[in-house]
């Protein structure tokens, strides 16, 4: 099957079933969707078969109905594609040049394979239709009737007669008469079922006119030469006509001439009849016919010129289509490749943006946390010195202790001195006791009383003796304690004393440590303040960059579609160079065509 062919039937499927369901037809036989047959080009008649099966099946349609739905809206399209085919005063004689027109196709498509399609007359209305194909498309051509019957607004009324495997003969009946048939009785009586010369005819006319003049005239008794005389004027009637007629035989040698295509041969008859008249006519149609194929021709030569301008123009147009569509190619790599490394570099740009709002986050943490540490430092250094305050007055306060220490040992040794002169009396005591008891006892009885005083005063001294020995002793013990006292509450002021300047250089340090650390805080604040900043003017440039990414993608995306518009453009230009080529192929088969007439 020729591809114009299959091109109107899936164009037909797709205004009547739409193109979801044609492109998915399509698919299933390993057809691209947007596949564009070529007029020369040959289709498998199972694929496209195959085709419009899927078709009824997706449409739950019976495939006998699709075929002469398609046949049925074709004549629209052949109309649309070869209006002159289509040029008739009715349906008959558009079918009855059916088969002139497949002739012309099979020409025109080397490998074509039409069906051969007659009609003949039967009657005045009536005419026997066949159609014969191998391919056996009977349901396609009752759909092209429907549609033909439809395009000339004329009923037709179908009646098989016969179908067969490759043949369907149908007889049609049309509404209007399509055949007439002039009988000539007169002719045919004369021609006496066999006779075709025209003055043979006239001879036999003559001789019956003659005789049944001459009869008559010159009686029964002269039967004989009344024949005789009739047969004379016959064959007098015979001889003139075709004397006569003799232009007749120039007139059917010009009427074949005509039939063969030859316009080269010119001339006139001179015969003062109506032969000379039909001469005439006939030498006008000559004349007419010449001068149109002679227009045709310089028409076909202008056709053959233009064509070539238009062929050398398109192919200096493929050229450069091709050479811009390289240059677009190119572009629109290098606006891909712009687009992929602005937006890696925006990527990156937001990773680095990311990090660095991390980093101020960070940042903005640690200040927070300095800031407690701060708070921290102030309430330790505050501390400190609190601590530092309250041990220089426990200091005083040590230093009160030992100066009451070292009164205490004073008033100590002054106890002692004390004792000692308690001691010393208790000494004296006794020795008075012993001397009264000396006394009392050389005074005897008198001193008795004296004695027992004296022996009282005694044991009083001893006591007394007794403890201030104790007290001594105690008191030894106190000041010895009274001593380490001193000596460790010395001790430990030099030690307080100590940790007291430690404790002012530390607190003179943290002092300084939070000074710095004010410092280094409002530092980092700045510091933080210029990051957030950067990072702002950072995200400013990132939007730029991703504003620049956009662009670059607009502009890749562009450029592909510009790039895909020049594929575009060559493919159409090269199908305008295919058309230019098959239309210059047309003219040629048409020039070649006009060649058959000789003028």
């Amino acid at each position: 099957m020729k591809g114009t062919v299959v091109s109107t039937w899936i164009k037909t499927c797709r205004s009547l079933y739409g193109d979801s369901v044609v492109d998915e037809a399509m698919q299933s036989v390993g057809w691209s969707s947007s596949r564009i047959f070529s007029p020369i080009e040959n289709v498998e008649d199972d694929d496209i078969r195959k085709v419009i099966s899927n078709i009824a099946k997706a449409t739950n349609t019976d495939v006998k109905e699709i075929w002469r739905s398609i046949g049925k809206d074709n004549i629209k399209s052949f109309q649309k594609d070869f209006p002159a085919f289509f040029v008739h005063e009715n349906l008959f004689s558009f079918l009855r040049t059916l088969y002139d027109i497949h002739v012309v196709m099979t020409k025109k498509f080397v490998g074509a394979k039409p069906p051969l399609v007659e009609i003949n007359p039967v009657s005045a209305r009536q005419a026997v239709f066949t159609y014969k194909s191998n391919r056996g498309m009977f349901d396609y051509c009752l759909g092209l009737l429907e549609g033909s019957s439809e395009f000339y607004n004329e009923k037709i009324e179908k009646k098989e007669i016969e179908r067969t495997d490759t043949t369907l003969k149908l007889m049609l009946t049309f509404e209007k008469d399509i055949y007439y048939k002039k009988k000539f009785i007169f002719s045919k009586i004369l021609s006496l079922g066999f006779i075709r010369s025209v003055p043979i005819k006239t001879g036999i006319f003559t001789f019956i006119i003659s005789a049944g003049i001459l009869v008559p005239l010159l009686g029964m008794d002269n039967i004989v030469k009344a024949l005789i005389g009739a047969l004379g004027g016959a064959v007098a009637a015979t001889i003139g006509n075709m004397l006569l007629n003799r232009p007749n035989r120039l007139i059917v040698e010009e009427i074949k001439r005509i039939i063969n295509n030859e316009y080269i041969y010119n001339g006139d008859i001179e015969t003062k009849d109506h032969y000379e008249d039909m001469y005439k006519l006939i030498k006008e149609h000559k004349k007419l016919l010449s001068a149109d194929f002679i227009d045709f021709k310089g028409i076909t030569d202008e056709m053959n010129t233009f064509v070539s301008k238009i062929n050398e123009i398109s192919e200096n147009m493929t050229l450069t289509s091709k050479d811009i569509a390289g240059v677009v190619e190119q572009v629109a790599s290098g606006a891909v490749s712009q687009a992929e490394n602005t937006g890696k570099a925006a990527y990156r740009l937001n990773e680095n943006i990311q990090a660095l709002n991390n980093i101020v986050d960070n940042e903005n943490a640690n200040e927070e946390k300095l800031e407690e540490a701060m708070k921290k430092i102030n309430n330790s250094y505050e501390n400190v010195e609190s601590t530092s305050n309250n041990i220089l007055g426990a200091l005083k306060s040590f230093q009160q202790v030992k100066d009451l220490g070292s009164n205490l040992e004073g008033k100590v040794k002054d106890i002692t001195g004390i004792v000692s002169i308690v001691s010393s009396i208790a000494e004296q005591t006794n020795l008075l006791a012993l001397n009264a008891s000396i006394e009392a006892a050389r005074a005897g009885e008198h001193g008795r009383g004296f004695a027992v005083v004296a022996e009282s005063i005694r044991k009083l001294a001893e006591q007394s003796k007794e403890a201030v020995e104790d007290i001594n002793s105690n008191l030894a013990l106190f000041v010895s304690d009274i001593n380490e006292l001193v000596d460790s509450i010395e001790t430990q002021y030099d030690i307080l004393q100590t940790e007291t300047k430690s404790l002012e250089s530390v607190r003179a340090i943290s002092f300084e440590a939070n000074e710095a650390i004010k410092a280094v805080a409002a530092s980092i604040d700045t510091t933080i303040s210029e990051l957030n900043k950067e990072a702002q003017n950072i995200q400013e440039v990132y939007e730029s960059i991703e504003a620049l990414a956009a662009i670059a993608e607009e502009n890749s995306a562009s450029s592909e579609e510009v790039s895909a518009s020049v594929a575009s453009y060559t493919n159409e230009l090269e199908k305008l160079m295919n058309s230019i080529k098959e239309f210059k192929e047309i003219t040629l088969q048409f020039d070649k065509s006009l060649r058959k007439y000789k003028i």
